[in-house]
């Protein structure tokens, strides 16, 4: 009797824990394309519109272009408020739960770090992309910025802390764009717009980028071999050009 009783125990917290276990998020689609274009395909397919809330309560509908949409289910939010979202849903938004494991301290930062996390296991495959990337500490180093880098930049100012990121959605030379989230802006989705931390608006100048206090930029493995190559390219046709001279 004993042993059917603990037979049924294990077979009923088998259950509970499998019901309780929150599910695996995985899409290899976007991997290894570090191209606007590609991020336009990502934007597409998990619906992240400019305009569209990255974290909201999920009962609140939102309106675009006329269109009444049903709130998310799921959300990035840091641990004082997770208890008002969902938990353990992934939906078109990153896991509660993943964004607090990696965040760099326990809970904060879920919103605009969160939501680089994102876009940057999509590209890479990297479920913490901005603590197992490359790490550069200037544009000098980094030889610039390139599509699917992360920005981040932490500061304070007047007694108020300044953390930002943000991925690099467009490159035209001295002219950077992002694809962001903006805790300032209530969580909302940012596509193409400057760099945007509450304090700093709408930065779109390389140099200026270059100079923002505690700047990291981080960049996957593939997108930093990348790199080098173009720069050794570059240097190659530089010194034909200058022998023909």
């Amino acid at each position: 009797m004993r042993r059917i009783l603990l037979m049924l125990f294990c077979f009923t917290f088998f259950l509970v824990s499998a019901e309780a276990a929150p599910p695996v998020f995985e899409d290899t689609r976007f991997q290894g394309e570090y191209t606007t274009e590609n991020l336009n395909a990502i934007i597409e397919e998990y619906e992240l519109q400019d305009g569209r809330y990255w974290t909201t309560e999920a009962w609140i509908s939102q309106t675009f272009h006329g269109t009444e949409h049903p709130g998310w289910t799921s959300t990035a939010v840091n641990v004082w408020n997770h208890k008002r979202y969902e938990k353990g849903w992934y939906g078109c938004r990153w896991g509660a739960d993943h964004i607090r494991t990696n965040n760099p301290s326990a809970g904060g930062y879920g919103e605009c770090f969160g939501f680089a996390q994102f876009i940057g296991y999509l590209l890479s495959g990297e479920r913490n992309p901005q603590g197992n990337w490359k790490f550069y500490y200037s544009l000098e180093k980094s030889g610039g910025l390139k599509v699917g880098d992360i920005v981040r930049s932490e500061y304070t100012r007047n007694k108020k802390d300044y953390h930002h990121s943000a991925v690099v959605y467009r490159v035209e030379e001295n002219m950077i764009t992002f694809l962001q989230v903006s805790g300032s802006g209530y969580n909302r989705i940012s596509v193409g717009k400057g760099f945007c931390d509450g304090l700093i608006q709408n930065e779109t100048s390389l140099s200026a980028i270059g100079k923002l206090p505690w700047l990291r930029i981080s960049r996957s493995g593939e997108n930093a071999e990348t790199a080098k190559t173009e720069a050794e390219n570059a240097d190659t046709e530089n010194a034909a050009a200058e022998g023909t001279d």
